[in-house]
């Protein structure tokens, strides 16, 4: 079929239980776009939205493979709506479509300023685009659509944000700085790239992260090897320089330095033995010590290093740790930016479920810090305190006894909630929330959720705990936040009440706070 281009948006009818079908734009006989999604024009479940404002006025023809009837809608303006009984309350979630990796995470003009990898057309991973959204609390998100989209080059893979304060690139135009967006074109990922390779690109934007525009000489950095990709820029301040981590292939990454942003040249290469993918870099102060800078590398199923950092060389102090050992929680990344040295990160969720507009959720932006036990350093991530500010109906209850006859009991009537327990390490208990189980063993001081499980060091003789738990997703928090684990699990409403079991135990807290959703 062929088109004039007169709208902002067409609208897909799909269902989950339809055939893939790859569409393909073209303009003047060139093709400029390819999508896959279960286009259903019999029995739509859905109507997903594509965004076509960058061809505008000219005529498209759209074929398919295999060969159906191509219909849809159109839209000057979409609507963003977060309905749905699985709809998690305070987790971030697209309104429609798959998501995944956070990218190009930036702080500007008094915005938090989040994106992440999309697919507009299904609620499972393909067609990578960066959507994008916006909050003054690191809590409340609108959502602002797609921002980059994939073309001849490839889709759009993981990146990062930093502002170009200097005005190095001379990408600037009116009073702010720009903010600069590194990614990854994916090539050879659609039909549209067929046979080209993977590069990383940068885009800028002048309207505060809103609009992203292409710069007109990518690639800044031509393929290294195979699938590199996922850029992570930070700024240096020891020697005044802009520093890149890019994941190469295993479990390799390098490590590239530039003065002007736009020119990169490799300065070493780091191995991450458990891990791949998605790497972060950045400095912290080790236990608020603001004379005690480290920098941490990490990549995305949260191993990591603590070292030292000059500009030109990281120096490993500390053997491969690790931070998550939930069954979820993925390609973590920090937003750049943020005053007063503040670090605060997040990651993807992934699930999928059927017959649901929506796929994966991104966690509760986490503060992160350096916290020393028993004299080794460790990574901590802990849920940023503006989370508190979505409490309701909060219960405290201290020194609570346990034995096989009397377990604690207490109805919980939101879907989202957030629990923190305080007990001795000596005695064993397990607690059962919406019928997902967390038990810990005082004979080995294992921690376990469903089929994962984590050591914990129980400092001074306690386990803390802190759970949020949210319909789909529930984090875990250990030993100072220094152990993390990010669960998926449908929660049974039917079983809306927090219990906890033991032999024998004297609860020290239990602190039991309802919260509102996001939305």
């Amino acid at each position: 079929m062929e088109f004039l281009c007169d709208t902002n948006y067409i609208l897909f009818p799909t269902s989950d239980n339809a055939q893939n079908k790859r569409l393909y734009f073209y303009i003047d006989n060139e093709l400029v776009y390819d999508i896959v999604l279960k286009l259903d024009n019999a029995s739509p479940d859905y109507k997903f939205p594509v965004d076509l404002k960058r061809f505008k006025g000219k005529k498209i023809k759209i074929t398919s493979s295999p060969i159906v009837d191509i219909c849809f809608d159109k839209a000057e303006e979409i609507s963003f709506e977060y309905d749905g009984k699985y709809r998690p309350l305070v987790h971030f979630t697209a309104a429609k479509g798959w998501i995944n990796d956070p990218n190009g995470l930036v702080y500007a003009n008094g915005k938090y300023l989040m994106y992440f990898q999309h697919n507009p057309v299904a609620t499972t991973w393909e067609n990578m685009h960066w959507g994008g959204a916006v909050s003054d609390d690191l809590i409340h998100w609108e959502e602002i659509g797609d921002v980059l989209f994939p073309d001849k080059d490839g889709t759009m893979f993981s990146g990062s944000a930093i502002i170009d304060k200097k005005n190095l690139t001379g990408l600037q135009r009116g009073n702010e700085p720009a903010i600069l967006y590194f990614y990854t074109s994916a090539g050879n990922t659609s039909e549209t790239s067929k046979g080209k390779p993977f590069t990383q690109c940068l885009a800028y934007s002048n309207d505060g992260g809103k609009t992203l525009i292409k710069y007109d000489k990518n690639p800044i950095i031509k393929n290294i090897i195979k699938e590199n990709r996922d850029p992570k820029v930070i700024y240096c301040e020891p020697d005044d320089s802009y520093i890149m981590v890019l994941f190469l292939d295993g479990h390799s990454f390098a490590i590239l330095k530039s003065k002007n942003l736009l020119d990169w040249s490799q300065i070493q290469e780091i191995t991450l033995p458990d891990d791949g993918e998605c790497p972060d870099f950045y400095p912290l102060c080790a236990d608020g010590d603001s004379k005690n800078i480290k920098w941490i590398f990490s990549a995305a199923s949260d191993r990591y290093y603590i070292g030292s950092f000059d500009g030109n060389k990281f120096i490993i102090e500390t053997e491969q740790k690790r931070l998550n050992f939930g069954n979820a929680s993925y390609a973590a990344q920090s937003w750049s930016d943020i005053p007063n040295g503040r670090r605060v990160r997040t990651a993807f969720a992934s699930f999928v479920i059927p017959n649901n507009p929506f796929g994966s959720c991104l966690n509760i932006p986490q503060n992160m810090t350096i916290k020393t036990i028993n004299g080794e350093p460790y990574l901590s991530a802990l849920p940023v305190k503006e989370f508190e500010t979505l409490y309701k109906n909060r219960d405290v209850k201290t020194d609570v006894v346990i034995n096989s006859d009397m377990p604690f009991i207490k109805s919980i009537q939101s879907k989202a909630c957030d629990i923190s327990v305080s007990a001795s390490v000596e005695k064993s208990f397990s607690l059962e929330l919406f019928g997902l189980k967390i038990s810990f063993n005082a004979d080995d001081k294992i921690l376990q959720c469903l089929d994962k499980s984590a050591p914990l060091k129980c400092v001074n003789g306690t386990v803390d705990l802190r759970i949020i738990f949210d319909t789909l997703y529930t984090e875990i928090f250990a030993d100072f936040g220094t152990v993390f684990m990010g669960m998926t699990y449908i929660a049974d409403s039917n079983l809306n009440s927090l219990s906890i079991e033991s032999k024998n135990a004297t609860i020290h807290n239990i602190r039991v706070s309802e919260l509102n959703s996001i939305h």
